[in-house]
């Protein structure tokens, strides 16, 4: 079984040298580095295979997460700019990184409370799941989460300006 703890979670460096991998078995798949910062274009929350299995696609490139718990902001993503600097620094909150069976569980440390992180996705289906639990807490925990989204094919790279996207 697979399961780091804070020696390698809260090192920038180790935790984004290991990634994790979940696939639907038709093309398509979610990935990342267990620090949750993308280092590469083949990391996405969903890439979808959506004329199976070919046409990979990234729609939802990743989610940043951030908590309110007692009193605190806690943010629990991290992401690379431009120059290098990767802020916020929410990898220090990660407690433990393991596989259960072949889904990942990320487990976050915000002061007394542990909160769960796991991502799978549907057999069959371009659909990713992320399924948080508060595990331990002495008060409410209040989690704030902000969708990346994009539309293009997973060999490509997105620069400013090249997308429009229009919700309906």
């Amino acid at each position: 079984m697979l399961d780091f703890g804070r020696d390698i979670c809260g090192d920038l460096a180790a935790a984004t040298r290991r990634e994790w991998l979940v696939t639907n078995g038709i093309g398509g798949y979610a990935s990342g580095t267990i620090a949750g910062v993308l280092t590469r274009r083949y990391h996405g929350l969903l890439l979808a295979a959506l004329k199976p299995p070919l046409g990979r696609t990234l729609l939802a490139a990743k989610l940043d997460e951030t908590v309110t718990y007692a009193g605190q902001v806690y943010p629990l993503h991290a992401n690379r700019r431009v120059n290098g600097e990767v802020t916020p620094d929410g990898f220090r909150h990660l407690e433990r990184f393991r596989l259960e069976g072949t889904t990942p569980v990320w487990t976050f440390a915000c002061a007394d409370a542990l909160l769960e992180k796991r991502v799978w996705m549907q057999p069959g289906a371009n659909t990713t799941y992320i399924w948080y639990q508060l595990c331990r807490g002495s008060a409410p925990l209040a989690l704030s989460l902000a969708v990346l989204v994009n539309h293009r094919d997973h060999h490509a790279l997105t620069r400013a300006g090249d997308v429009r996207l229009q919700a309906t």
